[in-house]
């Protein structure tokens, strides 16, 4: 990546901010793998080219990032990063782009969680042919998330894009989404599990203070270890 022209793509500010809040946006409850994962997920895509020359308008595609969706398609309406938020995207980033990282994904230019998906079809509010893109095999699961490298439709041909294969019964947003082509990451894909309780707000208001300390499974497969079963949190 690095010698391909897209370490030039992404050096500058706004284009890592935008990084930073979808990735956090759609895994950051996935630890580092899951955020790594959604990063290279970008990265590809921009490569690819079929979403657009840039990272904002890979990212502002019509209808593939839900949350920028639900923010009006813009990624600039999405929470602002935190200083932690930052730095472990920036440090993703950084290994990948010098070759220090490997693509977890394999390559995938789509992801989704199959058993949101799943249950969002029973309740037919999406087409079944969404749930793993018409049984495409994924590239790679990572937590809660599974990806691929190109996305079928129901009819298993391959496609830029898993296009809609029946009216949606749900909400207008759901039809709107689906009628633009359906998007990458389908609904809210956040894996559920126990809340952490938050800490103590720093004095001088979001992206300050130290990082605070999250208990996770693995805490070796994390970028940020700060002790036992313990890794760097992501809202301080």
């Amino acid at each position: 990546m690095a010698t391909s022209g897209l370490a030039a793509l992404v050096a500058g500010p706004e284009a890592r901010e935008a990084i930073t809040r979808v990735a956090f946006a759609e895994a950051g409850n996935q630890g580092d793998s899951g955020l790594a994962a959604v990063v290279y997920t970008i990265l590809n895509r921009v490569q690819d080219g079929r979403w657009g020359a840039t990272v904002e308008a890979v990212i502002n595609a019509r209808g593939q990032f839900e949350p920028v969706m639900r923010a009006g398609g813009d990624w600039r309406r999405l929470p602002a990063s935190t200083v932690a938020q930052r730095a472990r995207i920036e440090t993703i980033l950084n290994l990948s782009l010098e070759g220090r990282l490997p693509d977890l994904t394999n390559g995938a230019r789509f992801f989704q969680n199959p058993q949101i998906v799943a249950d969002r079809a029973s309740r037919g509010e999406v087409s079944e042919g969404l749930v793993n893109f018409g049984n495409t095999g994924p590239s790679a699961v990572i937590g809660a998330h599974s990806f691929y490298v190109e996305a079928r439709s129901a009819g298993g041909r391959g496609t830029r894009a898993p296009a809609p294969t029946s009216t949606p019964r749900g909400s207008p947003a759901a039809a709107a989404w689906q009628s633009a082509g359906g998007a990458i990451f389908v609904g809210d894909n956040r894996a559920v599990g126990p809340e952490v309780p938050p800490s103590s707000a720093s004095p001088n208001g979001a992206g300050q203070g130290s990082l605070r300390a999250t208990p996770v499974t693995d805490p070796g497969r994390a970028i940020f270890v700060v002790g036992p079963g313990l890794a760097a949190g992501s809202d301080q």
